[in-house]
């Protein structure tokens, strides 16, 4: 009786282990794949600046319309993109040194306070020929294009916005306050050229 006992604690903690080793494995690979997911989004876009002269038609709709959003992250109308947690995905122009919209803003509304803080430390770039600009970051719900104090041409930094310059590794713990939210509240908005 004493052996079952302990066969069966055995088994039970290495069930337990096995459990979160799991849990802690697929939330790694979901991350990984919203980080290529947000990396192919911008290179998409980006591939719009060809066919015209800024990125003033740039939109969700634009982009599907386009082909450059695969089936999967588009919602069932096919008008709307939807990233990997099920959050909705916002494109839209932004000014950029006196030039109007020759920049883009993806914004990735719906994450979890774990994907928020390994996606906000990840280096897009520093300087300006990686084409990464800015990052603004909300805890506490949506942003929109218009709400992601990112569109004008002059970036200024504080609640939450932060200058490429300064990203990654300046800011991590200003930028791990940032996503500090509740369930699935957090949004993260970048500039791009």
């Amino acid at each position: 009786m004493v052996e079952m006992i302990g066969v069966l604690t055995i088994v039970g903690v290495l069930t337990i282990g096995g459990i979160w080793g799991f849990d802690r494995a697929s939330k790694i690979l979901r991350i990984n794949n919203l980080k290529d997911e947000i990396s192919t989004l911008v290179a998409n876009a980006r591939s719009t600046h060809l066919n015209y002269d800024n990125y003033s038609q740039i939109s969700p709709e634009m982009l599907i319309g386009a082909g450059l959003v695969p089936e999967q992250y588009q919602n069932d109308e096919g008008t709307e993109i939807i990233h990997a947690m099920k959050g909705k995905v916002l494109v839209g122009p932004a000014d950029v040194a006196q030039r109007k919209d020759d920049a883009f803003v993806i914004i990735y509304n719906g994450l979890d306070n774990v994907t928020c803080r390994e996606i906000a430390v990840v280096s897009w770039g520093s300087d300006i020929s990686s084409g990464f600009l800015g990052m603004t970051i909300k805890k506490d719900g949506d942003l929109t294009v218009a709400t992601s104090n990112l569109t004008n041409s002059e970036i200024q930094p504080g609640n939450g916005t932060f200058l490429a310059k300064d990203l990654p590794q300046g800011l991590i713990s200003e930028t791990q306050d940032s996503c500090d939210c509740v369930l699935n509240t957090c949004a993260i908005a970048w500039k791009f050229l």
